[in-house]
């Protein structure tokens, strides 16, 4: 079982929706399967607001040190479309 709280926390703030501290990694990820679009959304966002972010490159850096601070609560694959869609976004602004 993940064992970081903090990221579950962070992961339900981002999605929108309550997250059990009981909930296996699996249970986590099925949600997030449904939820992948809000949880790049709410990255973004985050990486938008962040005085630390000035340009593409450094957006890029942000939101990839987001997503490791959540990966024990993401597979392999959604952590792979999880990067891509965040890097989509970016590649917009």
């Amino acid at each position: 079982m993940a064992t970081d709280p903090e990221a579950l926390t962070q992961l339900s703030r981002l999605i929108g929706e309550p997250l059990s501290p009981a909930a296996t990694p699996a249970e986590v990820q099925r949600i997030l399967d449904e939820r992948l679009e809000t949880l790049r959304d709410g990255i973004v966002a985050e990486a938008a607001a962040s005085d630390d972010v000035f340009d593409r490159d450094s957006a890029l850096e942000f939101v990839a040190a987001r997503v490791d601070d959540l990966a024990k609560w993401l597979n392999g694959a959604q952590k792979a479309r999880l990067l891509e869609a965040l890097r989509g976004k970016i590649d917009t602004w």
